[in-house]
C-alpha cells in the first residue's frame, strides 16, 4: 500500500514537476515580447524628456505687452497646462531609429507615454506587430503607438486622425483606455498631449464606447464641418461615457485599443478634441533651456 501511494506520489510531483516547466516555458514565451518591448520603450524615453515645470520664462508676449505679433515676431504665450507638459524630445535620434516616427504621446495619471509612428500605406497593419526599433515577435508583442495609413498626407493635423494602439495585459500602451465606456474612468485621463516636430496639442477627450469591430466603421477625414458635426452628434449618441457635448470643432481625434467583454473583436473607441495648440517655437521661447532630470 505504502509502495503504491509512494509510487503515486512521486508520479504526481514529476506530473506536476512537469507541468510547471511547461507552464513556465509557456509564460516565458507568452511574456518575452512584452518584457523585450518594455525595456525597448523605457530606453526610448531617453529621447523625450519632460521639461523642470517650475523653471518657465516670466517674459510677457506681445499681446500682454500691448502689441501686435505681427509687429515683434513674439509668438504668443502657451496656455500654463502647455508649457507645465512640454517635451524636449531629440527628433533627430528617433527619427534615426524609425523614420515613420511623426509624433510622441503623453497621458497623465497612465502609463501611455510613447513615441506615434505614422502606418505606411503599403502596410497599413505594420506595426501592430512591430516595434518602434523594428523588432516582430509573437504572440502579444506590444507593437507601436500609430496613425492610420489613411491619414498620412496631413498626419496629426489631419481632420480625424486616427490612432491606434494594443491593449496590454501588463497595462502598457493604450490598455488605459480599454475601459473608456465609463465616465468615471474617461474622467481620470482626459487629458492628452501631443508632440510633433513643429507643434503641441493638448487634446480632451469627451466620450469613449465600445464597439464591434467587425461591424463599427471609423472615418479618417470629412469634406466639411458640417459632415464633421453630424459624425459627432451621431458617435455622441451611440456612445456610453459622455463626459460633454462639444461645440462645433474643425478636428476629431479618434483612440482605438482593444477591450475584451462583449464581441470577439471588441474595440473601445474614445474622442477627443484639440482645445489648445501651439508651435515648439512658442513652447521654447517660453521654456528654460535644460529638460528636468529623470534619474
Amino acid at each position: 500500500m505504502h509502495s503504491v501511494t509512494h509510487r503515486a506520489l512521486r508520479f504526481l510531483i514529476a506530473a506536476c514537476t512537469g507541468c510547471a516547466v511547461m507552464v513556465s516555458g509557456f509564460f516565458g514565451w507568452y511574456l518575452q515580447p512584452l518584457i523585450s518591448a518594455d525595456i525597448e520603450y523605457e530606453r526610448l524615453r531617453a529621447f523625450s524628456k519632460p521639461m523642470d515645470p517650475h523653471a518657465i520664462d516670466n517674459r510677457s508676449d506681445s499681446r500682454e505687452s500691448g502689441n501686435d505679433a505681427e509687429d515683434t515676431g513674439v509668438p504668443p504665450r502657451p496656455s500654463a497646462e502647455l508649457l507645465e507638459n512640454r517635451r524636449h524630445i531629440d527628433w533627430d535620434a528617433l527619427s534615426t531609429i524609425n523614420k515613420d516616427v511623426i509624433g510622441w504621446i503623453y497621458v497623465p495619471n497612465t502609463p501611455i507615454d510613447y513615441p506615434i509612428v505614422q502606418a505606411p500605406v503599403n502596410d497599413s497593419e505594420k506595426y501592430l506587430r512591430t516595434t518602434f526599433e523594428g523588432s516582430v515577435a509573437y504572440p502579444n508583442n506590444q507593437g507601436t503607438i500609430y496613425l492610420d495609413s489613411d491619414n498620412a498626407d496631413d498626419g496629426l493635423s489631419s481632420s480625424a486622425p486616427v490612432i491606434y494602439g494594443h491593449y496590454q495585459l501588463n497595462g502598457s500602451m493604450l490598455s488605459s483606455f480599454s475601459k473608456n465606456d465609463s465616465v468615471d474612468e474617461l474622467s481620470r485621463h482626459d487629458q492628452v498631449f501631443l508632440y510633433t516636430p513643429t507643434t503641441m496639442f493638448h487634446v480632451e477627450l469627451f466620450a469613449g464606447n465600445i464597439v464591434d469591430a467587425s461591424t463599427e466603421k471609423i472615418k479618417t477625414s470629412f469634406t466639411s464641418r458640417q459632415e464633421l458635426a453630424s459624425w459627432i452628434r451621431e458617435k455622441l449618441d451611440e456612445s456610453e461615457a459622455v463626459l460633454y457635448r462639444p461645440p462645433s470643432i474643425d478636428q476629431l481625434f479618434t483612440f482605438v485599443t482593444c477591450s475584451y467583454s462583449r464581441w470577439k473583436d471588441q474595440r473601445t473607441l474614445t474622442y477627443g478634441m484639440v482645445i489648445e495648440s501651439t508651435s515648439t517655437e512658442a513652447v521654447e521661447y517660453y521654456s528654460a533651456d535644460e529638460p528636468a532630470s529623470v534619474d
